[in-house]
């Protein structure tokens, strides 16, 4: 396929997106809390891949550089709009995310309250700290795959994701956020 695409043939360019923009989509998603936003950068990517695929050398699998690229331009919007101090475009439904069971339609109002809470910080954090825990704890990337994407080493990635787990936890402290 992407002997065709490098070809110039749009048709298997049409296929490549129609295979990977679901998937490219969900963790766009899962990174940005915007399915808007997460639209607009997966359309970026795949125009940036149409662009760039001749520097494609097949050192990874093919949705990884797809992805790699997806990551940067989210990255990239974020430091842009944070720079802006804009405000983000409407959030997802964070009940997609629950995390644990609830009780009561008073506990499941405080579990959201404090989830939302806890997102929100997390999209406080460093660029680089907040793309290693999203892949690890949101998406469940493994630490070699959350690696390559990054490119960096697995011991950078560890430590990443160690030091948001750490800020989140005293974060939650500080908050009285008690996760049960």
């Amino acid at each position: 396929m992407v002997e065709q695409i490098k070809a110039g043939n749009s048709k298997a360019f049409e296929a490549m997106v129609i295979q990977y923009q679901p998937k490219l989509l969900s963790s766009m998603i899962a990174y940005t809390k915007s399915y808007e936003q997460a639209e607009e950068i997966c359309q970026k990517t795949f125009i940036r891949v149409w662009q760039k695929i001749d520097s494609f050398r097949g050192d990874s699998a093919l949705f990884t550089w797809i992805y790699r690229i997806g990551i940067n331009l989210a990255k990239n919007e974020f430091a842009s709009s944070y720079s802006r101090n804009s405000s983000k475009t409407t959030s997802l439904d964070i009940s997609e995310h629950d995390i644990s069971s609830h009780i009561s339609p008073e506990t499941d109002l405080i579990d959201k309250e404090s989830e939302s809470i806890i997102f929100n910080f997390i999209e406080t954090l460093d660029i680089e700290l907040k793309t290693a825990f999203t892949l690890r704890e949101l998406e469940g990337r493994s630490y070699e795959e959350i690696s390559t994407i990054m490119k960096c080493p697995i011991g950078t990635v560890r430590s990443r994701i160690f030091r948001a787990r750490q800020l989140i936890l005293e974060f939650m402290n500080q908050e009285n956020i008690i996760n049960d």
